[in-house]
């Protein structure tokens, strides 16, 4: 039986964010995909990211926007921190 790891909303939500900012705008497949997420879980959480204006629906997909951007540099810090302590994200 494979294990597979716990991943934290926070840390799904970090996930989802890097790719948007290392690769830019595209579809919600593909980003399930980076995500390693099934799509209709996926869609939940883009449709709550959006909501909170962390990403933009364009005609290319999804993209981080400014906000999310900051909110993925705060993520980047809180990882560090509680890897630090021997927590995960």
């Amino acid at each position: 039986m494979v294990r597979r790891k716990y991943r934290s909303q926070a840390g799904i939500v970090h996930d989802i964010l890097e790719v948007l900012q290392r690769e830019g705008a595209m579809p919600a497949t593909r980003i399930a995909t980076y995500a390693n997420l099934p799509y209709d879980r996926l869609k939940l959480i883009l449709l709550s990211l959006e909501e909170s204006g962390l990403v933009v629906k364009t005609e290319d997909g999804y993209d981080i926007t400014e906000k999310g951007l900051e909110a993925l540099n705060t993520l980047r810090k809180s990882r560090k921190l509680l890897e630090s302590l021997g927590f995960r994200l």
